[in-house]
């Protein structure tokens, strides 16, 4: 099961998360997504565990936990249509602007 964890500390790394969800089963993977631009973990990350009801209840334990001085947010993964993890928020991706509605005319009549 996919697991996404939300308001993770900026200085957290894998290992981390492998070590809070160990407690729980056995971690397959665990990644935190990472800034392109600053190299700075964006505060989420995702752990996939083998066993399902070791996952429910590790998301069930862990959810507003307190790790390094942050209530984590723990919850299942949501997948889009083609199976790719979409816990992503909107404010991630830039907003295209709509230059027709930038552009000021002076002349008469427009």
């Amino acid at each position: 099961m996919d697991i996404f964890v939300g308001s993770i500390p900026f200085k957290f790394k894998e290992e981390d998360l492998i070590a809070i969800f160990s407690e729980y089963g056995e971690v397959k993977a665990a990644t935190i997504v990472i800034d392109k631009a600053t190299r700075q973990n964006k505060g989420f990350g995702f752990v996939e565990m083998t066993n399902n009801n070791q996952a429910l209840k590790a998301i069930k334990s862990l959810n507003g936990s307190n790790q390094g001085g942050r209530a984590i947010v723990v919850s299942e993964a949501q997948k889009n249509k083609d199976g790719e993890k979409t816990q992503q928020r909107d404010w991630h991706t830039p907003k295209k602007k709509d230059t027709k509605k930038d552009i000021i005319s002076w002349a008469k009549g427009k």
